[in-house]
């Protein structure tokens, strides 16, 4: 602005003579009438009235008190205690103070017509809690219906009666009785509840050894603000200075009182009756610590207040019916006033005076005040804009901070450096799975699992204790209702101006199923590391542009290498016998330019001079673009394997020599068998023919010659001639089995049966036999051996059935176990016992006698030996008197051909 002299210097030397002789006048009468008004003034006295007991919640007034900033402002001011009979409305519409202390209930009021403003809002988030002793297990608002709860009607009330019905709970369903805060009426059980003071009654509690449960409005929808500074309309008019000046000394009050927590601690304890209540240096700083998530110093202004925020309030009671729809809230919020600097007003009327004495002067300086006025409006008008603008900036940055805390994937919590619980984001309840109403009684320390207690509290208290101011820790909290959770937890420590610690704040990562993948890859480590010195196996990897290779512990110890040691690719290559040397250069050679594994068994020898055999393992790792970077691969000692193998084809060796000998053995056996078939045949058959000619001559000759007793002599002789030819036969037939090879063939057996049938009936056409046969018995074997076997087993149950009026015989198969086709021969004969069923497939081997049934004993067991050589089985089951079964398989030959 341009001094009065500068509008002057434009005028004529006269008219600067005129100027100055009127300056001197105006100035004479200027300072006969403002000189009172700048003289010193004596402090303007004004009462506050607080709206509750001294404690920490109302720091910021004492801070601005004691250490002189309301003086600073030309205001004597007293602070008087609240109490039940003081209502902060009441004192403050009836005079007896000019400012108080209220809640949000403030906006019922104003919409109700009373004539009060609110100055600032100290507390952004309202620390009004219903609070009841935990083991009366009040947890949600519906246990709150018929129960006693204290709540005063000033104070905070209507927030909570917003929060039941919220809830669509009636507050006629819970009776409310007058508030006599009295935490002894809770104790004793008096009541079931009543509403607190987050950051005061909590503590008090558990300082008497019971522990709290709080339910809080903002985990309800109902975000008000708390400890609103207000007075009235009057006094806004009235004193605009004086309000403007307590308002500023005010918050210079708050600032100084959350830097200095402890000094001011102290200073409240010197008030009357402070001690008396039980309040403890601790305490008060407890809840200085615990009143700033409530205050957000550090996130907006101290006392600042939004509109958007008021019509959130009125809407949400208006919502509830707890005040009329129509409402306004125009006047609520105070607005300093934008006029005139209060100087200069004095100034001008000083000047206006003399406006009879000089009037070209006045209209000088009038010019000169219109421009500075101008000047003036639009500065404050700019600064409106700005704090308009900011307002809503903050608005913004406290909403986005709020969606981002409780939106956040990791857990945060806050809490005070001795563990009380002081916030948490619903991340963090989900981690350790206790609600906010059950941390608030505990000591969150003891969260932490107790074989990590002692490590955690250790980089907690250094912490504290200045070392660092953030840590980072993996450790276990122990959940509700049992087990435990890993977590990753990034610690910080927040501090006040001096540097005390106000709180703490951890953030949270559940990293449970990481830490169970980590264990598990430590167990297959530890198996492979296991499994690798059994099977003295170990990995290797080239990196191909250093040329340098990296041995595994396995790798080192087959090359008797120290554990740990790293060659470059030609000198790891030099370890491979000589004559092995160029094989293993020109695979990993081809592997290092087109990629191709390979898969070795070579010799080298280590670095004690051992020769050991390995298998060399390896295969090409490329990059994004496709070229080769790495070449990974393994290396096995395979020594043992390789004698085994150098013994076992000694032994192969031995073995088809043995063979061979042998071999030539059974030939030469088989040699003499078919000449002892020969001998058989010829010089045995020969005295038998001619015995049985000679007897047979004898019995044509007439009785009187040779006489009954020599024909009966004769008849036996030619009898046991007979049998001994059968025998001879048989054993022929045995010996020629094991010669001759096996033809397989499809082979009828049903057909066999039939033949084998038709022979008996023509021997004893007049037997009585019922026989049953299945079709289509086919079966995979040697047609003549089969053929022998059906024949022999048909023949059996002919024979063995003859003493029966009326025989039956069944032929056919079944399914045996796991799908074994089985053919069977059934017959209701004689029988035999079972106990003699180990001799009954062995060479002549009978289990009756010859005069009941005629037979050799080598026809089962011809069917035990041709059945073996198809590779099946034979067995029989009888009751003697009763019949026999005979059963056989015929091997896996048959089977994959049916």
């Amino acid at each position: 602005m341009r001094s009065p002299k500068s509008s002057l210097t434009s005028a004529g030397s006269s008219g600067v003579r005129i100027a100055a002789l009127g300056v001197l006048a105006v100035l004479a009468l200027w300072a006969g009438c403002a000189g009172p008004a700048l003289g010193a003034a004596q402090p303007e006295r004004l009462t506050l009235q607080l709206k509750w007991l001294h404690q920490f919640q109302f720091a910021g007034y004492y801070a601005a008190q004691a250490k002189g900033f309301y003086h600073d402002e030309g205001l004597e001011v007293t602070i008087r205690e609240g109490g039940p009979d003081r209502p902060p409305v009441a004192t403050v519409l009836s005079g007896e103070a000019q400012f108080s202390i209220g809640d949000s209930d403030l906006v019922a009021t104003r919409i109700n017509g009373q004539p009060i403003v609110a100055l600032a809002a100290i507390f952004q988030h309202s620390p009004y809690v219903i609070m009841s002793r935990r083991d009366r297990n009040i947890r949600t608002l519906s246990d709150l219906i018929g129960a006693k709860v204290m709540m005063s009607e000033d104070q905070g009330a209507i927030q909570l009666r917003a929060m039941l019905q919220r809830e669509g709970i009636d507050p006629k369903l819970v009776n409310i009785l007058p508030q006599s805060w009295k935490l002894e009426d809770l104790i004793a059980g008096e009541v079931d509840a009543m509403s607190a003071y987050a950051t005061v009654e909590p503590a008090l509690l558990r300082a008497r050894g019971v522990s709290p449960a709080t339910m809080r409005s903002l985990d309800y929808g109902v975000d008000f603000y708390g400890d609103i500074l207000f007075t009235t309309e009057a006094e806004v008019a009235k004193h605009p200075e004086r309000t403007a000046a307590f308002l500023r000394a005010t918050r210079k009050g708050w600032d100084y009182a959350l830097s200095h927590g402890d000094e001011i601690a102290g200073l409240i304890l010197e008030m009357d009756g402070v001690v008396q209540r039980g309040l403890t240096r601790e305490i008060l700083i407890r809840e200085a610590v615990e009143m700033r998530p409530f205050i957000l110093p550090d996130v907006v202004e101290i006392g600042h207040m939004n509109p958007g925020r008021f019509e959130h309030i009125a809407r949400t009671l208006a919502e509830q019916g707890l005040v009329r729809t129509d409402y306004s809230l125009a006047g609520l919020m105070y607005e300093p006033d934008a006029g005139v600097d209060p100087g200069l007003l004095r100034w001008l009327t000083g000047a206006g005076l003399a406006v009879f004495a000089l009037v070209a002067l006045v209209l000088l300086w009038n010019l000169q005040i219109r421009r500075k006025v101008r000047e003036r409006t639009r500065e404050l008008q700019a600064e409106v804009n700005h704090r308009t603008e900011v307002q809503q900036q903050l608005k913004v940055s406290q909403e986005m901070v709020q969606l981002i805390f409780g939106t956040a994937a990791a857990g945060i919590v806050m809490n005070t450096p001795d563990g009380h619980f002081l916030m948490a984001n619903p991340a963090y309840h989900a981690i350790v799975g206790y609600t906010e109403a059950d941390l608030q009684g505990m000591d969150t320390r003891e969260l932490t699992h107790p074989e990590d207690r002692l490590r955690y509290a250790g980089l907690r208290d250094r912490m504290i204790a200045g070392e660092f101011d953030t840590f980072s820790d993996e450790k276990r909290y122990l959940k509700k209702g049992g087990g435990s959770v890993w977590v990753h937890s990034t610690v910080s420590l927040v501090r006040s101006a001096d540097r005390l610690p106000m709180y703490v704040i951890a953030v949270t990562e559940d990293i449970t199923a990481r830490r169970a993948t980590e264990d598990k890859l430590r167990q297959s480590e530890v198996l492979l590391q296991i499994a690798g010195r059994t099977a003295r196996l170990g990995g290797w990897m080239l990196d191909v542009a250093a040329d340098h290779v990296v041995w595994s512990d396995e790798v080192c110890k087959i090359h008797d290498m120290p554990a740990g040691s790293s060659p470059l690719l030609h000198d790891a290559l030099q370890f491979y016998a000589r004559e092995w040397r160029e094989k293993i250069t020109s695979a990993m050679e081809i592997c290092i330019r087109d990629g191709t594994p390979f898969d070795e068994e070579l010799e080298i020898i280590t670095a004690k001079g051992r020769r050991v055999w390995v298998r060399s393992v390896a295969e090409a790792l490329r990059d994004d673009s496709g070229k080769i970077t790495r070449i990974h691969g393994s290396c096995q000692d395979i020594t043992e394997r390789k004698r085994a193998q150098e013994s076992i084809l000694q032994l192969n060796a031995e073995l088809e020599d043995r063979v061979r000998r042998r071999t030539a053995q059974l030939e030469a056996v088989n040699r003499e068998l078919e000449a002892f078939s020969y001998s058989v045949s010829h010089d045995l058959r020969s005295p038998l023919s001619t015995i049985d000619g000679f007897s047979q001559l004898m019995e044509r000759m007439g009785v009187d010659k040779v006489g009954e007793q020599g024909r009966h002599y004769l008849s036996r002789i030619r009898a046991g001639t007979r049998q001994m030819g059968e025998l001879i036969e048989g054993l022929l037939s045995l010996a020629k089995l094991a010669r001759d090879p096996l033809k397989s063939a499809t082979v009828d057996l049903a057909a066999i049966a039939r033949r084998a049938e038709q022979a008996c009936r023509e021997r004893e056409p007049g037997r009585q036999v019922h026989m049953h046969i299945q079709e289509d018995l086919l079966a995979r074997g040697d047609p003549v051996l089969l053929s022998v076997v059906m024949d022999n087993l048909v023949g059996n149950a002919w024979k063995f059935t003859s003493k029966k009026a009326l025989a039956r015989i069944d032929v056919g198969r079944e399914a045996g176990a796991g799908g074994e086709t089985v053919y069977f021969v059934k017959d209701n004969g004689a029988g035999f016992d079972m106990a003699y069923a180990s001799k009954l497939f062995g060479t002549f081997q009978r289990l009756h006698s010859p005069s009941d049934f005629s037979g050799t004993g080598i026809g089962l067991a011809t069917v035990q030996r041709i059945i073996s050589r198809h590779g099946g089985r034979v067995w029989a089951h009888a009751v003697e008197g009763q019949g026999a079964e005979f059963y056989f398989t015929l091997g896996a030959a048959e089977a994959k051909a049916f």
